[in-house]
């Protein structure tokens, strides 16, 4: 007997299968992964966190460190004319002249930084979102409360568009606040914010935009170009492969006039962003390295390759980590993200796991120690969410098996409570 077809116009076409990516391989043939020295006992799935930094970078940074220890003085002494000639190597990357940016330690350095460039005052306001990274958020509350100002945070849903959110921003932006703070793309709920477009719109109302990018170097071909903010901010630690401790902040030529490192030492006296070559005996070598590590890079894969394989891959990972959520708990994982977050994916996690800050880490924590992936357990608005990551290193593999092996655990935590 003859199998009766669905009625397409009833059920519409059936969606499209996403290819399943072939390992990213380097110009040379072998794998990828094999520039990385990343640990076999985890499965390594949050790059979007902490990063992980190529072995021929870690040697380069040994090599530095070891000159160093070698003539302590004539580094030191050597140090802010290096780290400018490591600027002038990293412009086209970040995409911007080199004498718009200088380095930072992190991103939330760079933002504490932005915040106090402001110069608030009695009665003044600042602007923050609620999808604000938490360090971010309390810098500038710190602030605020030391100057006698105060935080007024806007909420922004988790599927909103670019106009919703340029038509959110446009009333709170009437009412001249000192500064406006967002990300470019949160940490917790992996979505864009329409940063170009916020920069035009704060300078119509004459208000300083900074911008927490800490994600976007190394995902985006010149992330920081066109993007006309007071202050940009982004870590050159997570896609971009460099060592923890380096992050640049890019500054318009008139806000950089009150800009200064957190650190006082010799430099202050410096233009910026000379001032942030010249930050006392701090390691320099994650800066210069860092820039090594991107070069390296891309002689070896090539960025675009890098950028395209992650996008591919996350493209075919996400559905099959989330059917299998779907299947195993009955719920439903997916969630209207209206500008998700290049390199990062967002899924819901089942009942309350990992609803709240504390939970979150114990969750993300559990499944390291118990069930060896290296994941990113976000929570937001008292709902926990899983945070996909993807880079070179990873394969298709490395989500089936989670799917596979992880979520059904994940469920029964949910149901334990």
């Amino acid at each position: 007997m003859a199998t009766k077809q669905p009625d397409t116009a009833e059920t519409g076409p059936a969606p499209a299968k996403t290819v399943r990516p072939e390992p990213l391989e380097a110009h040379d043939g072998s794998p990828a992964a094999a520039l990385w020295s990343l640990n076999s006992r985890w499965r390594h799935i949050n790059h979007g966190s902490f990063g992980a930094v190529p072995v021929f970078a870690q040697l380069r940074r040994m090599a530095y460190l070891q000159e160093a220890e070698s003539a302590p003085q004539r580094w030191f002494m050597s140090a802010p004319a290096r780290v400018a000639q490591a600027r002038a190597d990293l412009a086209d990357f970040i995409g911007v002249d080199a004498d718009q940016f200088g380095f930072v330690p992190n991103a939330s350095a760079g933002m504490t930084a932005s915040i106090r460039a402001l110069g608030l005052g009695a009665g003044d306001e600042i602007i923050i979102t609620d999808h604000a990274y938490g360090a971010v958020a309390f810098s500038a509350r710190r602030e605020a409360r030391q100057r006698g100002a105060k935080v007024r945070t806007v909420r922004i849903e988790l599927d909103a568009t670019a106009d919703e959110i340029l038509t959110v921003f446009g009333k709170a932006l009437a009412k001249k606040p000192a500064g406006l703070v967002i990300d470019a793309s949160s940490s917790p709920t992996a979505r864009e914010f329409p940063a170009a477009a916020l920069a035009e719109l704060a300078q119509q109302h004459g208000v300083p935009l900074l911008v927490d990018a800490a994600h976007a170097p190394g995902v985006q071909h010149r992330p920081a170009e066109g993007v006309a903010a007071s202050a940009w901010v982004g870590n050159i630690h997570k896609f971009a492969c460099g060592f923890r401790g380096t992050a640049v902040l890019v500054a318009e030529k008139k806000f950089a006039k009150n800009l200064y490192p957190v650190i006082d030492s010799w430099g202050m006296d410096e233009p910026f962003p000379g001032r942030f070559d010249h930050q006392g005996t701090i390691d320099y070598t994650p800066y210069l390295a860092s820039v090594d590590s991107i070069r390296g890079l891309d002689e070896r894969i090539g960025w675009d390759s890098i950028r395209s394989y992650i996008g591919s891959l996350l493209d075919y990972a996400t559905p099959i980590v989330a059917d299998a959520l779907d299947t195993a708990s009955g719920e439903e994982s997916r969630v209207d993200v209206g500008m998700p977050a290049p390199g990062m994916r967002l899924l819901r996690l089942p009942g309350t796991l990992g609803a709240t800050g504390p939970d979150a880490q114990i969750v993300r924590q559990r499944i390291s120690d118990e069930l060896g992936f290296e994941t990113q357990v976000t929570n937001w608005r008292d709902t926990g969410y899983l945070r996909l990551a993807a880079h070179a290193y990873n394969s298709p593999d490395d989500y089936e098996r989670f799917a596979e092996d992880v979520v059904p655990t994940l469920v029964s935590w949910a149901r334990e409570g």
